[in-house]
């Protein structure tokens, strides 16, 4: 249970404990960006949506959005993407790579469970840059990964429910909607 203010419609809030929280927290809690930084999503669904909300609060000055539904890339540009890749158009680490002046974006998140997803995700991002897994895909699932991509520097992590403790997490969400940074009512068809 988390303590809500009452001025704030309630059905707006549930899905702040579970997708909003893992997305936005993800992007807040778990790297911290700084004003200007790149990231990549992969998955625009309602936590890679809440990822590009959070990547937007931030400051991230690019913020790429990959995903095969044309329907999320619209709301995900609607939300304050930079650029959305459809991975049946272009090869998403190119596009990736070519957006970000070859270098490869800092931060990657991948939100859907799949795991050829994931490996793009990993090879978007640049030497320093650091990959978090917040999909779920099949217990027992693995990944073949470059290892000599890891030892230039790149991270990998798994981040669970955005890394974020509910009692304070969720009111920090409800003051950023209040404040009208954090539009709900305006994905709550997605969310």
């Amino acid at each position: 249970m988390v303590k809500v203010p009452n001025d704030v419609p309630l059905e707006l809030l549930g899905p702040l404990g579970c997708g909003v929280q893992t997305g936005a927290g993800a992007v807040i809690n778990s790297w911290h960006p700084s004003a200007g930084d790149s990231i990549v999503i992969y998955g625009a669904g309602s936590v890679g949506l809440s990822a590009v909300l959070a990547a937007v609060v931030t400051g991230c000055a690019t913020i790429i959005s990959v995903d095969l539904n044309g329907h999320g890339l619209h709301f995900a540009k609607e939300l304050g993407a930079t650029h959305v890749i459809n991975p049946t158009e272009t090869d998403p680490v190119e596009a990736v790579r070519a957006v970000t002046g070859g270098l490869g974006a800092k931060f990657s998140l991948e939100t859907s469970g799949n795991l050829k997803a994931l490996r793009q995700a990993v090879d978007s991002i640049r030497i320093m840059g650091e990959c978090g897994m917040i999909g779920a895909p099949a217990f027992g699932s693995e990944i073949a990964l470059d290892s000599w991509g890891l030892l230039l520097g790149r991270k990998v992590r798994g981040i669970c429910e955005g890394d974020a403790v509910p009692d304070l997490f969720i009111p920090s969400l409800v003051e950023l909607y209040r404040q009208g940074r954090f539009p709900l009512r305006q994905t709550r068809q997605v969310l």
